[in-house]
């Protein structure tokens, strides 16, 4: 009898054929997938070819460029505005000088800060984007030619002018010029006397609507270098100091915010103080020497202005043999004032060896300083070259933050400026914006088309930088 052989049932040809089905299926979508994703990153390489260059033709270390931090401006008040590349050379036989730049004025009880204007000849203007401050002609270093904004209340201060008026210029190194003041006159604009470098002296322009020009002359009397702090340890507040004939004790050194004429970034940072006049004479307080010096060196100058903002306000002008006077010294400092201490220095009269000095505790986000919201910046420049190519300025650096709260920093808080004008920037890394967390450092990195000229400013939230050798 013959058996037949059994056919497979349908159920489970089907079974049999099923997980080779389902390969067939999943190939194709896993290679669609894997195909996009490898279009995907290859789109944002080219894209990012694009963008940054090459490293072989760009980031590799080109050519090395010397990078010196310019001590902020000690004056009352700082610009927040870029202030172009002014620097002023003078030879003598085979030695050149770097000559220091006016960074403030100060016309009786008005002080300004300065900003350098590059011009042609002939066609000197007030530039308007630097409202507030005075504008100083760059390369006037024997007769300083300074202009002030076009305003009624600068036209009031310049016509109010008396001979024999004192008028003081402070320069970037500390240093600081006197004035007499002469005459005042009208004159046409752009009057080519007024810009003769024959005599040493200062030449104020003040524009009027009908064209001409008021000008007031004042003569060069003395100067005075900047006091340095003394070189033993300083004493603590509530501790008295003898120096010469005047006893001088801090109470407290504290920030104030938001007072009005200050301009953005700034704040006044107030040191409250008596001195006791130990002598048989009076002291003329008129003639004491008051600065102050930050956490990293920076040092400023005393402001009539901030000082009549703290509790005593400016010392009466004499204090009689066995009185004690109590005052305010107050000074325009960046709202990014670095600590933990500041040192306050005291000289009676300029010139005196006779000083000393206060070790002020300064702790960013304070009490004193009210609520700190905001970040608050300390910048360096770790480096900077020209790429092998010769036409891009690469900038390296770091920001660290030490305020209570992050710190956010855009396209608009850092400019590159020199003779030839505005830097353009290229690329940013990280791109804008930079956001740097409390207590902690962004590492950045600026690249620049290479502007025509020799030495360029870098400046980076308030901090500036000079760049030389391109």
């Amino acid at each position: 009898m013959s058996r037949s052989t059994p056919t497979p049932s349908m159920d489970n040809s089907e079974q049999a054929r099923s997980p080779r089905r389902t390969w067939i299926l999943v190939i194709p979508i896993v290679g669609g997938v894997l195909l996009l994703l490898t279009a995907g990153v290859l789109v944002i390489y080219l894209g990012m070819r694009q963008v940054i260059p090459s490293p072989t033709e760009e980031t590799s270390p080109g050519i090395p460029l010397e990078v010196t931090k310019l001590t902020p401006t000690p004056t009352i008040a700082t610009s927040p505005l870029p202030r172009p590349s002014c620097e002023t050379i003078v030879s003598s036989g085979d030695v050149e000088t770097v000559v220091p730049l006016p960074v403030s004025l100060t016309v009786g009880s008005e002080s300004f800060s300065i900003v350098p204007v590059v011009s042609e000849p002939g066609n000197w203007i007030y530039p308007a984007d630097y409202a507030g401050a005075a504008a100083w002609t760059c390369g006037t270093v024997v007769n300083y030619v300074v202009g002030l904004e076009p305003t009624p209340e600068n036209e009031s201060v310049l016509v109010n002018l008396r001979p024999g008026d004192e008028i003081k210029m402070a320069l970037s190194n500390g240093t600081v010029l006197f004035f007499r003041f002469v005459e005042q006159r009208e004159t046409a604009a752009n009057e080519a006397g007024i810009f003769e470098q024959t005599r040493p002296r200062l030449t104020l322009i003040l524009e009027q609507q009908d064209g001409t020009w008021q000008t007031g002359t004042a003569d060069y009397v003395s100067e005075t270098e900047p006091v340095q702090p003394s070189t033993g340890t300083p004493a603590q507040p509530g501790e008295p100091m003898r120096v010469g004939d005047a006893q001088v004790t801090v109470m407290r050194g504290h920030a104030e915010r938001g007072e009005a004429g200050l301009l953005p970034g700034t704040m006044y940072y107030l040191v409250e103080f008596s001195v006791e006049n130990a002598g048989t004479t009076s002291l003329d307080s008129s003639a004491f020497a008051m600065q102050l010096q930050d956490g990293i060196g920076n040092w400023y100058l005393l402001s009539a202005e901030a000082s009549t903002a703290g509790e005593y306000g400016p010392l009466d002008s004499e204090i009689a043999p066995g009185a004690t006077a109590q005052g305010t010294a107050g000074y325009v400092v960046p709202e990014t004032l670095a600590g933990p201490t500041l040192i306050w220095t005291f000289n009676p009269r300029p010139g005196s060896e006779l000083r000393a000095s206060v070790s002020i505790p300064h702790e960013t986000g304070g009490e004193d300083e009210g609520p700190a919201v905001e970040g608050q910046a300390e910048v360096t420049i770790t480096d900077a070259f020209l790429s092998t190519s010769g036409d891009v300025l690469f900038i390296e650096g770091e920001v660290l933050n030490l305020g209570m709260g992050p710190l956010t920093v855009e396209l608009s808080d850092v400019s590159l400026t020199s003779s030839a004008g505005i830097g353009n920037l290229r690329v940013a890394a990280p791109p804008w914006p930079w956001t740097v967390q409390p207590n902690q450092t962004q590492v950045i990195e600026l690249q620049y088309e290479r502007p025509d000229a020799s030495t360029v400013l870098l400046t980076l939230l308030g901090y500036s930088f000079e760049i030389q050798g391109l």
